[in-house]
């Protein structure tokens, strides 16, 4: 990378050019002047932006000819990552992911929402520090600090709860009610001083789904619902090809709608109301329900296992909650009139158990219109769409902000 970056001043421009890049492909310099009409000194110069800070690099293009190659230049998404941080309610999970969000390194450690703020944020801090330092080894092209560490573009968390939209802050959270006054926003990005963003984490699963199922066509599915069927429910939502987040980041909340009918009308939800559909078919209601019941459950994992093994009061359960969180996945595909649904959680390791219920309710109480061509599946791969979802919502952002490439190209001499 080119020293000389701290003196860049990166235009609008140049910011067009790098999503040009990113969504066109490796471009030459004839190609960059038709598709922009810019001249080409602008061409050179916005060119000479994204190179020096690493963004861009040259590349050889073939000839369709078989004659000399010609010189291109290229989106490089190794010269900086993403640390992305997935905190759920018992376990973290701590990766890199380079600026076309696929993970490079990463790893998972037994510390979560349930633990105290300051013990767990110290266990996540030096697991990423580890892992900074473990991704040297990553590539020879990816680039360092004077620190010696991995160049980072930003931090991306996510938690099991949701996020007020202006401040960054958890809100109103049943989980993590002792992490309320904790700005980890701002904790993380003090701590490496790079930009950090935070969302939630079916927010981030939603975004990743949307760009994983896209078909050939299309950049991503730009109508999505994910519903995360664990300790609690809640659903991410993309609507036009971005997160739903509501005026203060209340969107998606679907734990807390009333049951329809007279199940679970009468269970006292953790929010302090009664008759929330989380109440009844949310994995801590259906835990306590088996303990009842004299059970040795103590996690979902417990929870699942029975279900597998066909205990007939756990696959009732399972069952029952698949119907009842069909009947709220019904009402939003009646309002949102999304053209996937993806559930995940620790619930949907049930199977059919589950997912059974829930399509019985949507196909017979959702519009004909609505589900014409709806497609609704279970999500295999939570972890990791955790982690890519977050390096998604961070790169959507950064790569596409002035200001974040303003930034980038200043740390490099820091």
């Amino acid at each position: 990378m080119d020293k000389s970056a701290e003196s860049i001043d990166i235009s609008a421009g140049t910011v067009e050019l790098l999503t040009r890049l990113r969504e066109h492909g490796p471009m030459t310099r004839s190609e960059i002047g038709a598709t922009t009409g810019w001249a080409r000194p602008t061409v050179n110069k916005r060119i000479d932006e994204l190179t020096a800070i690493g963004i861009a690099q040259p590349l050889a293009i073939p000839s369709a000819t078989g004659g000399r190659p010609a010189q291109g230049f290229a989106f490089n998404p190794f010269c900086a990552y993403i640390l992305a941080i997935d905190i759920a309610t018992t376990a973290t999970t701590v990766a890199l992911c380079d600026l076309s969000g696929q993970p490079a390194v990463a790893q998972t450690i037994n510390v979560g929402a349930e633990n105290e703020p300051e013990d767990a944020l110290h266990t996540i801090c030096a697991t990423a520090d580890a892992l900074l330092l473990q991704g040297l080894s990553i590539s020879s092209t990816t680039e360092v600090s004077d620190t010696g560490a991995i160049q980072l573009f930003a931090v991306s968390i996510a938690v099991t709860t949701r996020v007020e939209t202006v401040t960054g802050n958890i809100i109103q959270a049943p989980v993590m009610q002792h992490w309320e006054n904790h700005h980890i926003r701002e904790y993380f990005a003090e701590r490496y001083h790079t930009p950090a963003f935070i969302e939630n984490d079916a927010n981030a699963r939603a975004l990743c789904k949307a760009y994983e199922l896209a078909g050939d066509e299309s950049h991503m599915v730009s109508h999505l619902l994910y519903v995360h069927a664990g300790m609690g429910l809640g659903a991410g939502i993309i609507s036009s090809g971005s997160i739903m987040h509501g005026a203060f980041g209340a969107a998606g909340d679907i734990g807390h709608i009333h049951v329809f009918g007279n199940i679970g009308e009468h269970s006292l939800c953790r929010c302090g109301n009664t008759g929330c559909v989380e109440a009844t078919a949310g994995g801590w209601a259906i835990l306590q329900t088996l303990q009842t019941q004299g059970k040795a459950v103590h996690t979902l994992d417990d929870v699942v296992e029975l279900a597998s093994h066909g205990d007939v009061e756990t696959v009732q359960l399972i069952r029952q909650a698949g119907r009842l969180i069909g009947d709220v996945i019904s009402a939003c595909v009646n309002m949102l009139n999304p053209s996937c649904i993806v559930v995940g959680g620790e619930l949907s390791h049930c199977g059919e158990l589950l997912m059974n219920g829930i399509r019985e309710r949507v196909w017979a109480r959702a519009q004909p219109l609505a589900t014409k061509s709806l497609r609704i599946e279970s999500c295999s791969d939570e972890a990791q769409a955790g982690i890519v979802g977050l390096a998604y919502a961070a790169i959507d952002q950064g790569l596409t902000s002035l200001d974040m490439l303003q930034d980038f190209a200043n740390q490099q001499n820091r």
